[in-house]
């Protein structure tokens, strides 16, 4: 990955998960719980990743990784994963 391209797959990151912390917002404000919230996200970054990886259970490993690379705080981009 030249870094061009990891300057740009960290921007859309960073635009995905400003997306989704004010998806999660709205949905608290109509009454959801915040751990109900999490839970169904951590559910939709598998169906997210069904589609790359081609299956649930690749989808999970591909996943487990991500939490793996995000706890050894290396930066997170799609060629980190591979």
């Amino acid at each position: 990955m030249t870094p061009d391209h990891e300057d740009a797959s960290l921007s859309v990151i960073e635009f995905c998960r400003h997306f989704n912390r004010r998806m999660a917002e709205k949905q608290a404000d109509l009454g959801a719980r915040m751990d109900d919230i999490a839970i169904a996200a951590a559910y939709s970054a598998v169906d997210l990743a069904s589609c790359h990886a081609g299956d649930a259970h690749a989808a999970i490993a591909w996943v487990r990784r991500a939490l793996d690379v995000m706890e050894a705080g290396l930066p997170l981009t799609a060629e980190t994963l591979q």
